[in-house]
């Protein structure tokens, strides 16, 4: 059978160069970014004219690109992330991309767990939501990612688009979550880490299990999460190796 062809906006980014590493050989890739760089095309996603014909003769598509700071102002966010969002869903469509991945955000939810600021979270709010709970967005940034999930919905009910929406924990790039010890950051690093092995495993659930949309958390097994994983294990076949517990534990 042949590899897919999976577009990857963002492809530049924390999150594309981990999938493109942790995804090698599984899929061909085209990364796209608004930087460009080693093969990478450059396209800015909130430009119609730079985004028309760039995603032609895919089979899935990892929206990944977007302006990922809880602290961004309401003009980059409209642009990066409301306006690109949109451009991006459409060409899919335009396109005859089968399926899109949109990367959500665990900031959706977390003004139920928000401690001062969006990247602290408070301990003794012993918490474990699901994706069916109402939203609670602690940022314009999470405001922009329900818009996502909420097109996606729409054009998968209108248009036929497999749509899943990730709201992904916190990766970093070293996949150190305990260079975090000792800071404001620690305790919603423990609830929140997706390490990288375990975010290209639910990737790879998400582009692979047959449905027409789903909304999921994608967190590792963290003792500390405050996120039910119970439907994206269930719905996606995910089983996450890592717990943020034993990185802190040394």
């Amino acid at each position: 059978m042949a590899q897919k062809l999976v577009g990857i906006t963002g492809g530049a980014g924390t999150i594309g160069q981990v999938l493109k590493r942790e995804l090698d050989g599984e899929y061909k890739f085209r990364l796209l970014d608004r930087t460009g760089g080693e093969d990478i095309s450059t396209v800015r996603f909130d430009d119609l004219e730079e985004v028309s014909g760039s995603l032609d003769g895919l089979d899935a598509v990892i929206h990944l690109a977007a302006n990922p700071s809880p602290e961004g102002e309401w003009s980059s966010v409209l642009a990066d992330n409301i306006e690109a969002t949109y451009l991006v869903t459409e060409e899919c469509r335009q396109a005859g991309v089968r399926r899109l991945i949109f990367a959500s955000t665990n900031h959706t939810q977390h003004g139920n767990t928000m401690l001062t600021t969006p990247e602290t979270l408070d301990p003794t709010r012993e918490l474990l939501m699901r994706t069916e709970d109402p939203p609670n967005p602690d940022s314009l940034y999470a405001v922009s990612k329900l818009f996502g999930e909420n097109l996606g919905k729409y054009y998968s009910e209108q248009h036929g688009l497999e749509f899943v929406a990730l709201r992904i924990g916190w990766i970093v790039p070293d996949d150190q979550p305990e260079s975090k010890k000792g800071t404001r950051a620690e305790d919603y690093m423990r609830a929140m880490w997706l390490s990288h092995r375990d975010c290209g495993q639910v990737m790879r659930c998400a582009l692979e299990t047959p449905l027409s949309f789903f909304v999921a958390y994608a967190t590792s097994d963290n003792s500390r999460r405050v996120f039910d994983l119970t439907r994206t294990r269930r719905v996606l076949g995910y089983s996450p190796q890592d717990n943020a517990e034993s990185r802190f534990a040394d």
